[in-house]
């Protein structure tokens, strides 16, 4: 593993301690190396209900026995992330003992800035910092995500703590045309690596470039701010465009869940 793939990875678990942060009600266990979340709802998706290794030391038999004793008294389906080259172990775990896969993404990654794109007529980007700027976020990734099936109880579960996105190491980004939001991005920092997520764009205002748009800007930013990576992972429709800008894949991310408790 390279050290930007071991800065990724970090990103990315600490994303699941920052979605915690995100909803409320929320019961997060994090202890022994080893990272269960409750929250907002009983969607088994990673953000909502997960688990996750925090140190690699950790057996899967051991993650395994404390997810379910977790999720069990609380009648909550749940998922593992397993980042394919780190988690080998803990997969093949898995596939033994009765947990199905959920679905396959790629983790990519940047390395140095992105060129710049073109703002598009009467557009505009501005940073989170209000709580009308939360609602149209909210309002946006209920939309947008909505197209890749996931139903809006969920998308406002995982926000019912808005607040929590102006934290220091939250920045999120909204482009604008005149009232109107149109498309949403934000940025998670851990250390030396920022990584972007719930990068959507409204139905009504697609193939104008928006999620691209929102894509370089908040990678450049986060690499102005001092970042020597930057990772997102992209679902099926994203995946194209973050290549065509320059992103490259450096892992897949599985995610597995129990046939039942």
């Amino acid at each position: 593993m390279t050290e930007v793939e071991r800065l990724s990875n970090e990103n990315y678990l600490e994303s699941i301690r920052i979605h915690a942060g995100f909803q409320t009600p929320c019961e997060v266990q994090d202890r022994d190396g080893i990272l269960l979340v409750a929250g907002a709802s009983n969607f088994p998706g990673s953000y909502w209900n997960a688990a996750a290794r925090n140190h690699l030391c950790v057996k899967p038999k051991d993650m395994d026995e404390a997810a379910r004793a977790f999720f069990a008294p609380r009648k909550r389906m749940f998922t593992f992330s397993v980042i394919e080259k780190q988690d080998r172990d803990l997969e093949e775990y898995l596939l033994a003992n009765g947990y199905e896969t959920r679905f396959e993404i790629p983790c990519m990654l940047v390395t140095k800035p992105l060129a710049p794109r073109e703002m598009p007529d009467g557009v505009r980007i501005e940073s989170m910092q209000t709580a009308k700027h939360l609602e149209d976020f909210v309002e946006i990734s209920v939309l947008a995500y909505a197209l890749l099936g996931l139903p809006e109880v969920h998308t406002r579960a995982m926000f019912s703590k808005p607040e929590a996105m102006l934290g220091k190491d939250v920045i999120g980004y909204i482009a604008y045309r005149g009232e109107t939001p149109l498309a949403t991005a934000i940025v998670l920092t851990t250390g030396e690596c920022a990584g972007l997520y719930w990068i959507g764009t409204r139905p009504d205002a697609q193939r104008l470039g928006l999620a691209a748009l929102l894509t370089v800007h908040s990678t450049n930013a986060a690499f102005c701010a001092g970042a020597k990576v930057v990772t997102l992972q992209a679902s099926k429709f994203g995946e194209p465009v973050y290549r065509r800008l320059g992103y490259e894949t450096s892992d897949k991310l599985r995610r597995y869940g129990p046939s039942k408790l």
